[in-house]
């Protein structure tokens, strides 16, 4: 990214238990089930000039409960179902790979998958973020974890409607929604979205 360009920041949101109900494992898009205020929040952060990042880890590819282009087809269908109530997601991000998987394709330590920074920083680099000014919304300390180490605030969700927690929390995206637009120095979105891989394997480390 050109130095001279203005970083901007970003709404970073875990998937399950943010965007949609927590069933376990939802590989299919007839499992899920949007959480409400979810398209209201990504709407709110596109008005304020701040990119939207899905950042998630899916294990379920590596357990075998449904397969990596199971999840692309569901991703797909999700941006979909956003932008029909005028909310663009920017980017996705996810991690396929879990320690001890029963599928040995995806049985690696990767610093993507969180509590590891690895699709925090990864998004930063893309897209060139602001991360200190950037958030994180999730459901669990993992999220938490990833969001302290790449420099990112953090915020718990505890479920219910996601727009009545992320308002009082992120003000310049309740100003966005009330009608005062982009913050100041706030860079206009991307034309087009993008739906980016899981990062590489990482080196096994000597953590558990």
């Amino acid at each position: 990214m050109n130095s001279e360009t203005p970083r901007r920041p970003a709404l970073l949101l875990d998937r399950d238990g943010v965007l949609n109900l927590d069933h376990g494992y939802v590989g299919t898009w007839e499992r899920f089930d949007p959480i409400p205020g979810a398209a209201r929040t990504i709407a709110a952060a596109n008005r304020a000039g701040w990119a939207v990042v899905v950042v998630t880890n899916q294990s379920g590819i590596a357990r075998g409960h449904f397969t990596e282009a199971q999840m692309h087809a569901l991703h797909a269908r999700m941006r979909a179902h956003f932008e029909g109530q005028g909310a663009r997601i920017d980017a996705i991000h996810h991690c396929p790979f879990l320690p001890g998987a029963p599928l040995p394709q995806w049985d690696a330590q990767s610093d993507a998958r969180k509590p590891g920074p690895g699709m925090i920083l990864r998004a930063g680099r893309e897209l060139g973020l602001d991360l200190p000014a950037s958030a994180l919304i999730g459901d669990r300390e993992s999220d938490m974890q990833a969001a302290r180490a790449a420099g990112v605030a953090g915020h718990l969700f505890p479920g219910g409607d996601l727009w009545a927690f992320a308002a009082p929390r992120l003000p310049a995206l309740a100003r966005a929604d009330a009608g005062a637009g982009p913050a100041s120095g706030a860079t206009a979105a991307p034309e087009a979205g993008r739906i980016a891989s899981a990062d590489g394997r990482a080196q096994k480390s000597g953590l558990a």
